[in-house]
């Protein structure tokens, strides 16, 4: 059975989205606009400018998306230096090596810039399980097995329209020489979950930033935890996608 597996990055590989988060609320609060904890999970997953957008026509804030994204940047970079290493979630390493190990392609699909991926992936040590350039691995490039597999990276410059409009996963997809039915898409966030059912793929939430009740209306399947997505359950998983 061919099929491929989807990661988001934030909160899927990495225990980053509460870093995303706080860096979204703190820039948007320098422009007067007070966010409530509810919001997160409506705001998780989108682009910048997604969420500059729905915020003018929710708070009839003017609001510069320019400056946002800039200040959100900066406060994400100076909050994830400062914690230092990145978590990786549990069973994310061993289910990479299980991939690799059976030549199932994979991809991280974030609506984050090609540069905040690369940041997480690095302080995480996650890569050496991903497609990029030798000069950004370092060591770890000379690391691994060469007949290993990577997985491929879409980022927000690859695509045009955010989440929940499946363009990211269509894109990635494709990339992977799948067709979107043929996809495990996982994800943590609503508008993620969203994205990957509008592709027509079996999405797969995991409660890690928010909890399972709230991702399950959204989700096809919701998991604790990255460990119980063994060999077998994929192969289930990819057997009810969509055709």
């Amino acid at each position: 059975m061919k099929f491929g597996v989807i990661f988001d990055n934030d909160g899927v590989l990495v225990d980053s989205e509460h870093i995303s988060l706080k860096a979204y609320r703190q820039a948007i609060r320098e422009q007067g606009v007070e966010l409530r904890e509810e919001d997160d999970a409506h705001y998780c997953g989108l682009t910048d400018a997604d969420i500059i957008r729905d915020m003018r026509e929710v708070y009839g804030a003017d609001l510069d998306l320019e400056r946002f994204s800039a200040r959100k940047r900066e406060l994400y970079f100076e909050l994830a230096a400062a914690a230092g290493a990145m978590r990786v979630f549990d069973g994310v390493r061993e289910l990479l090596e299980l991939l690799q190990a059976n030549q199932i392609p994979y991809a991280l699909a974030s609506s984050g810039s090609r540069e905040k991926i690369l940041f997480n992936l690095r302080l995480a040590n996650l890569l050496e399980y991903f497609d990029v350039p030798a000069e950004v691995q370092g060591r770890a490039a000379q690391a691994r097995d060469a007949a290993c597999r990577t997985g491929i990276i879409v980022s927000g410059e690859d695509f045009h329209r955010g989440k929940p409009d499946p363009e990211i996963f269509l894109c990635a997809a494709e990339r992977l020489g799948l067709s979107p039915a043929q996809c495990v898409i996982i994800e943590d966030s609503i508008n993620g979950l969203k994205a990957a059912r509008a592709a027509g793929a079996i999405a797969v939430g995991v409660a890690n930033t928010f909890p399972a009740e709230m991702l399950q209306p959204w989700a096809d399947v919701v998991v604790s935890s990255m460990r119980e997505l063994t060999l077998p359950r994929l192969e289930e998983l990819a057997r009810a996608t969509k055709v």
